[in-house]
């Protein structure tokens, strides 16, 4: 009988996995990982990144993350590139007190009211959202004006 394979352990790595991890960053314990490059691999789930209590940068662009849930545990995170993934929703970022800086650059955010999770993050000072598509609802449109969001 043929072995089911575990993605995770594939070369297209659709989930982040502790295995995926320890061979990325030669750490044996997830807690001891500081930064953490993962461009470009097809990562769909964020699976166990939330265990790395200590991360500090986290580059996650060219993926196709969706949700954000696991990264609410980091709260030393201090620069995040979550470029050209498949985000449009930020709350789970309100919990990443430390985040300094933040690219959100080629996502599509579902209107400018989820950018309100950021509010929380009072040392956030680089913050791309060049050629992200962000869908307004007419009627937010007509009734907030941008400069009084922050």
């Amino acid at each position: 009988m043929e072995q089911k394979r575990d993605k995770s352990h594939d070369g297209d790595h659709e989930r982040i996995s502790p295995v995926l991890l320890k061979s990325r960053t030669g750490e044996f314990d997830l807690e001891s990982i500081l930064f953490l490059k993962l461009r470009n691999l097809g990562i769909h789930d964020l699976g166990c990144i939330g265990e790395c209590i200590n991360l500090e940068r986290l580059d996650l662009s060219g993926n196709n993350i969706t949700t954000l849930a696991p990264l609410a545990s980091l709260r030393l995170l201090s620069v995040l590139n979550l470029c050209a993934n498949r985000i449009s929703n930020l709350d789970p970022l309100r919990n990443c007190e430390s985040l300094q800086n933040l690219n959100l650059a080629g996502n599509v955010l579902n209107s400018f009211e989820c950018l309100y999770a950021l509010q929380p993050l009072r040392k956030l000072e680089i913050f791309a959202l060049k050629t992200t598509r962000i869908i307004i609802p007419i009627q937010f449109a007509e009734t907030q004006p941008i400069d009084h969001m922050f």
